[in-house]
């Protein structure tokens, strides 16, 4: 287990978003620069709130600004039962019709949210998609790795991170209680 307190994941972000910061500067005149991003609800929200405090409001002049929105997508059906395809929970809510967006969300574990959200966000007509996860592990690095990220966790490695210590009481104790823990 890997508990993430508040002043770990303020962290994480800041340094993402100087790496953020970094693309944005170099791809500015070409036209390339990030002007959407996609939170990705509920993992997401709380990295993709933080990084609007650094992207929009601290953003170097001559920057464009990104406007922020959300799009909501399930893997699992509970603790470690996985839909057979990623669900859209609900769709895209800001316009990225030819824009160069940026898909937030907190981590990536085997890559199967990032790939479907990469290839769903440019095939509902974004020009190029980017993504951003605090915390990769490795096989979510090979299927698809994000294009920014703090840090890379081992595969098994069961991330608990701020927006989550209720949902892992609530989920995981009783599942943790079955399989015979104390």
């Amino acid at each position: 287990f890997l508990l993430i307190p508040d002043e770990v994941e303020a962290r994480a972000v800041f340094q993402v978003s100087r790496q953020i910061h970094e693309y944005q500067r170099a791809h500015v005149d070409s036209g390339d620069a990030i002007t959407r991003a996609l939170i990705v609800t509920m993992g997401g929200m709380l990295p993709g709130v933080l990084l609007y405090d650094h992207l929009v409001d601290g953003r170097d002049p001559g920057v464009p600004k990104i406007e922020f929105g959300t799009i909501g997508v399930s893997l699992y059906k509970g603790p470690g039962v996985r839909y057979e395809n990623p669900k859209v929970q609900h769709g895209i809510s800001i316009p990225i019709s030819g824009e160069t967006v940026l898909i937030v969300d907190d981590l990536g574990d085997c890559g199967g949210t990032m790939q479907f959200l990469t290839q769903y966000v440019g095939d509902s007509g974004a020009r190029n998609v980017l993504s951003c996860a605090l915390y990769m592990k490795p096989v979510a690095m090979k299927t698809c790795a994000a294009d920014f990220w703090f840090g890379e966790t081992p595969q098994h490695t069961w991330i608990i991170t701020p927006r989550e210590r209720v949902e892992t009481i609530v989920k995981r104790v009783p599942v943790w209680k079955e399989r015979g823990a104390s």
